[in-house]
């Protein structure tokens, strides 16, 4: 008689499920603020002209400035991207103040450990106006432009959506605060393999001897006793 009864409730169970129905799960739209309001990045080219006058060695006093900032911004920002290059305007009547200069920026370059440089020459048709140029490629983050939250009713809520300007200013401080946009447009390359460093690490296992750095006699440690 017992069994019966199992059977009827395991009966009635299979009916329930059988019965039972279920909606589905539809996502709600517009959730993700980082997808609503996307950060735009461009390309930009990065010029500073250094114009040279009669008289005139190198690059004048009262541009150097300009030029160390331009160069920390190419170590900063555009070192990823490119070489700096520098062009040279060719048949001009300063060109032996623009060598000078070259030099000069060369000899700048170098204190922010800059190598990267490459030069490429034009023709100045002989105009003495004719600049020496330094470029770079460089990326540039704009924000999203933002509602103003006293535009908004904030108070409708029946959809259970959120409002426009959800997750926006999250954005606009990421394309603020972001070091090189270019992150944004995916992840960085990453560095070649230290092959000697492989080959070294290699010979060792096959010896049958520890790959481990050696430390040295100023590197100690201890596990703390403060907490057991």
């Amino acid at each position: 008689m017992r069994f019966s009864h199992y059977l009827i409730g395991a009966a009635a169970l299979s009916a329930l499920a059988g019965c039972a129905t279920y909606d589905p799960i539809v996502p709600v739209s517009g959730t993700n603020g980082r997808y609503n309001h996307d950060i735009e990045v461009v390309e930009d080219t990065e010029v500073l002209e250094l114009q040279a006058y009669s008289g005139q060695h190198g690059i004048p006093q009262y541009r150097q400035g300009d030029v160390r900032y331009f160069l920390s911004e190419y170590a900063r920002r555009g070192r990823r991207h490119g070489p700096l290059v520098v062009s040279v305007p060719q048949g001009s009547p300063h060109a032996s103040s623009y060598e000078a200069s070259v030099n000069q920026m060369l000899n700048l370059a170098a204190e922010y450990n800059i190598r990267d440089i490459e030069r490429s020459d034009y023709n100045s048709n002989g105009s003495p106006e004719a600049p020496m140029v330094l470029a770079f490629t460089a990326y540039r983050a704009i924000a999203p432009d933002c509602p103003s939250l006293a535009t908004l009713n904030l108070a409708a809520t029946s959809s259970n959506d959120p409002h426009p300007a959800f997750g926006c200013s999250m954005r606009a401080n990421l394309a603020a605060m972001v070091s090189d946009p270019a992150d944004l447009l995916g992840a960085r390359r990453s560095d070649p393999a230290d092959t000697l460093r492989r080959i070294e690490v290699l010979d060792l296992y096959r010896a049958g001897q520890s790959t481990a750095t050696e430390r040295s006699d100023s590197e100690s440690g201890a596990v703390s006793t403060a907490v057991e």
